[in-house]
């Protein structure tokens, strides 16, 4: 693990925030906003994705007859009355009017919490599209058990340009290298537990690893390293009472990809005193 002296919130793993509160207030409102009206769409993503039906019009529409929804219907956060009654003209209503909302409120929150951890910092739009695309991967595995591609690669062929354009932009040139090395070492050591266990790790996970090792890593290895084992220990504990609950034992499937995700955000927004905690105790 690289070591990490102890500085200032906005000055810790490469981070350059610019500490403004008016400035950072903006940013943060900007991105819960956005995040609120992105998450809505996020629910036709999700269906679709993991249904396999991408192509086709309109973008919100019945998904058994495909008649385009009206009214109501297509006013983000205000979409569920519609979806809760069915479609009208046959009937057949939405199986999870709730999500369009859930998937808003959740993305708002990530996006609001990775802008007050960055500020005016250009890597914000990097984690902003991380962001938006755990939301998405989580929605799908919980309800698929398949961490998806189409959206996996996407972001990973977005993210790279992004990290060295933020990386550039202020010579965090060792933050880069240091991405791309998490983002390896994650890949390899998931994929290994892929080739003992693959019916306990699925091959997705081993995709998404590489993708939070990189975007946590450009913070510092010791970020990764928190990330990955908060989820582990995150997916153990729920793991238990899941096992508990379904009265399955081990047949019980349980998607690792939002735990993936929910250690990756905690590592980004609250890793820095972890880390410290974790690495630096009694230095100066």
């Amino acid at each position: 693990m690289s070591s990490v002296g102890h500085r200032s919130r906005s000055q810790l793993r490469g981070c350059r925030c610019v500490t403004l509160p008016g400035v950072n207030a903006a940013v943060t409102a900007v991105c819960v906003v956005g995040g609120l009206l992105i998450g809505d769409q996020l629910e036709v993503v999700v269906e679709r994705v993991g249904s396999r039906q991408l192509g086709g019009r309109p973008w919100w529409r019945c998904p058994s007859c495909s008649s385009p929804l009206s009214g109501w219907g297509l006013v983000p956060l205000a979409r569920g009355g519609t979806l809760r009654r069915g479609c009208s003209e046959c009937g057949s209503k939405w199986e999870r009017p709730w999500r369009p909302l859930a998937l808003a409120v959740v993305t708002a929150a990530v996006l609001g919490a990775f802008a007050y951890k960055f500020g005016t910092d250009v890597a914000l739009l990097a984690f902003a599209v991380f962001g938006v695309s755990l939301v998405a991967i989580s929605a799908v595995d919980l309800e698929r058990l398949v961490i998806p591609n189409l959206i996996v690669y996407p972001t990973l062929a977005v993210e790279i340009p992004l990290l060295v354009l933020a990386s550039g932009i202020d010579g965090r040139w060792t933050s880069l290298w240091r991405a791309a090395a998490s983002g390896a070492i994650g890949f390899a050591a998931f994929f290994v537990v892929h080739t003992i266990v693959p019916r306990g790790m699925g091959f997705g996970d081993v995709r998404l690893a590489g993708l939070v090792g990189l975007m946590t890593g450009w913070l510092g290895f010791g970020h990764a390293f928190v990330a990955f084992f908060a989820a582990f220990i995150l997916a153990s504990v729920v793991g238990v009472f899941a096992l508990a609950l379904s009265g399955q034992g081990r047949k019980t499937r349980i998607p690792f990809g939002p735990f993936l995700a929910a250690g990756a955000v905690f590592a980004i927004v609250w890793g820095d005193p972890v880390v410290n905690a974790l690495f630096h105790r009694g230095g100066s």
